[in-house]
């Protein structure tokens, strides 16, 4: 995903997806982040594996402020990790942002979800 920014056209009518790292310097009206849960943010690759917390906020930080009208910071409450369905909590630096500025309300995304359909073999 990085080597996109390299070919990145801002007068194109279109959704790009970068990295963190990717994002510098660059704005958009609007900004997703997905995967705003413990885990992925701060990332935790492995167990034991040492974390640069003070980095993985700043990170958070510049993806954050590319947004110039609107962002928007998603989470999932349950998430499939390495074939588990894993219960997810927020990641912790959401704790450092104004409560008055976030709707956690979640009534955006909420919706009656069809039944999954079932999946077909073909023996």
């Amino acid at each position: 995903m990085g080597a996109e920014v390299d070919t990145w056209d801002p007068r194109a009518d279109r959704i790009s997806m970068l990295t963190l790292h990717a994002s510098k310097g660059l704005e958009f009206p609007v900004v997703f982040i997905v995967g705003c849960d413990e885990g992925l943010l701060p990332l935790r690759p492995w167990a034991g594996a040492e974390i640069d917390y003070a980095e993985e906020r700043r990170l958070l930080f510049v993806g954050m402020t590319r947004a110039t009208t609107r962002l928007i910071l998603t989470g999932a409450q349950r998430r499939m990790i390495r074939g588990e369905l894993t219960e997810c909590s927020p990641s912790p630096f959401l704790a450092s942002v104004d409560r008055a500025l976030l709707d956690t309300s979640g009534e955006m995304t909420r919706r009656k979800r069809k039944p999954a359909a079932q999946q077909l073999t073909l023996l």
